[in-house]
């Protein structure tokens, strides 16, 4: 999942350990979101959101993956294809 947290947070001129303290995880757990090594949970990415004004839409970028996601692998595990 793509994202502008370090467009926007340089923006409000925020290191990233200041966004960090603000939303509550480390300037580490901000690093790996803005690098996209990690995807944050709902609850992160809304709290980052309004952070920056913006809706959660704003901030990251949703696009088909052509990785498979978590719902279609459970699925496919369960009916055994």
């Amino acid at each position: 999942m793509k994202n502008r947290i370090k467009e926007l947070r340089e923006q409000k001129g925020l290191t990233q350990e200041q966004l960090g303290s603000l939303v509550g995880t480390s300037r580490q757990a901000i690093n790996a979101i803005e690098t996209e090594k990690f995807e944050p949970s709902i609850w992160l990415a809304y709290d980052i959101s309004n952070v920056f004004e913006c809706s959660i839409e704003e901030v990251f970028i949703f696009e088909e993956s052509t990785r498979k996601s978590r719902a279609e692998c459970s699925r496919r595990d369960a009916s055994g294809y």
